[in-house]
């Protein structure tokens, strides 16, 4: 431009508009250096929420939620191991007993909580809160139990009942025949608990002897009435159970009317849905041998193929009351297509707390279907069962005792949030947590569109 032909004001407007130019691009160099552009408005509205919050009538206008802005350099992650204090995660008188105290301590993967009991009977570590409250209520049962054996009647009946296995194994050496019929009248299904018992690999199933005397029964009909599980593994229940069931055949004490004499059951610490109870009386009636054969008729008639079948009732870390209340509570859903893909995932349980937590998802989910919302069907999720409403919610009910943000969580959420993207008709996105969710990670699920519910078992 030639500025000779240009006015004196022209000429100033321009110098201004270079110097308004020059100030603008030295502030964007500081404010946003290396290639970093200045941000652009969102299209995306950041307050919206697409689906209806649990309990709401279909089609109710969702809360809106609105999630502050947060740059991805700002996401800080909890690293594992997080500590927690054992007040802030259990009320008071569960905190300690009688015959145990847990330690104040306690760790936290990120979802999973692991808990140090100091007992009467050495120290234990306990993985995940469902598990430790089966535990205190094994303890509390044991005390009860001791409780038992001071008694007069069972005084007596101790000392019979190290006889008389003694004296029945002779008799069955001499003339098995006779001495099995002998026992087994009045007990239509002895034969095959008395196979099952010699030639069974159940780590679960009683040896010939204590079920020819109807030991195996009286186990369970106490363990019923103790309100714990008659299969359990830790060794003080065991022996404590088996001594007072010995007692009681060689006696001839009925477990209901024994438990009277000490004030009944104990307690249970970890709430049973109404399914749950149903299936801990089949557990006290029927062996091993029994539940197996009841539990296959039920997977058979959801649509579980035969070879699905004998890969999950195999697994062993399933002990047979944990099957028999997973089964039923699936076998409650009725109508419920996928309950196969739930069987085909718990199958792979590899050890007996991930079996436990497979046995409460299956309740939490028929407890769902039952009172909240019915079911359709269920899904898989980067290997997650989940369920589908009749409003297209995915809806996932997990067993977990505390959800902090790490980066384990967040990459398994990504996973799970790219499986659900690829499915059609999904509206909504919803977790129910049988424990709590750190404050960081509900607003990091709250901005991948997610609607968590909490305490969804309360600890009592």
């Amino acid at each position: 431009m030639d500025t000779k032909h240009l006015s004196w004001p022209w000429l100033s407007l321009v110098c201004l508009f270079a110097l308004l130019l020059a100030g603008f691009t030295c502030w964007t160099s500081k404010a946003y250096p290396g290639n970093i552009s200045p941000p652009v408005p969102s299209l995306v509205d950041t307050t919206r929420s697409d689906h209806t919050p649990p309990g709401s009538p279909p089609g109710e206008p969702a809360k809106k939620i609105k999630i502050p802005a947060e740059p991805l350099s700002a996401v800080s992650f909890h690293e594992p191991p997080i500590i927690l204090k054992i007040r802030d995660i259990l009320p008071a008188n569960l905190c300690r007993g009688s015959n145990y105290v847990i330690m104040d301590k306690v760790q936290n993967d990120g979802i999973i909580n692991v808990y140090d009991i100091q007992t009467s009977y050495g120290m234990t570590r306990i993985e995940s809160t469902p598990a430790l409250l089966i535990r205190i209520n094994e303890l509390k049962a044991i005390e009860k139990m001791e409780q038992m054996k001071q008694t007069s009647v069972f005084k007596e009946a101790l000392v019979s009942g190290v006889k008389a296995p003694v004296k029945l194994a002779g008799d069955v050496l001499k003339a098995p025949v006779e001495t099995a019929g002998k026992v087994a009248v009045g007990t239509g299904n002895f034969l095959s608990n008395v196979a099952r018992s010699i030639f069974s690999s159940d780590p679960h199933q009683d040896n010939v002897l204590k079920v020819a005397v109807g030991y195996d029964a009286a186990k369970r009909k106490f363990a019923y009435e103790f309100q714990i599980n008659p299969y359990t593994d830790y060794d003080p229940v065991v022996e404590q159970l088996g001594e007072i069931s010995r007692a009681a055949v060689a006696g001839g004490i009925v477990p209901r009317v024994a438990m009277q004499a000490v004030g009944g059951p104990a307690g249970t610490a970890l709430g049973l849905t109404a399914t749950a109870k149903s299936m801990k009386k089949l557990v006290r009636d029927n062996a091993p041998a029994e539940l197996e054969k009841i539990n296959r008729k039920k997977l058979l008639e959801m649509g579980v193929s035969q070879d699905l079948c004998d890969a999950f009732l195999e697994n062993y870390k399933f002990d047979p009351e944990t099957t028999t209340i997973l089964v039923g509570e699936l076998y409650s859903m009725k109508g419920v297509q996928g309950r196969d893909l739930f069987i085909a995932v718990a199958a792979l349980a590899e050890t007996g707390t991930r079996a436990l937590m497979y046995r409460i998802m299956a309740g939490m989910m028929a407890k769902y279907h039952s009172s909240y919302a019915r079911a359709r069907r269920i899904g898989l999720a980067s290997g997650i069962p989940y369920l589908v409403n009749d409003a297209n919610v995915a809806v996932f009910q997990l067993p977990l005792d505390y959800v902090f943000w790490t980066r384990h969580v967040a990459a398994k959420l990504s996973d799970i949030d790219k499986d659900l993207h690829n499915l059609t008709g999904i509206r909504a996105k919803e977790m129910w947590l049988s424990g709590k969710m750190d404050t960081d990670a509900q607003r990091q699920f709250s901005r991948r569109g997610w609607t968590v519910v909490q305490d969804v078992i309360p600890l009592k």
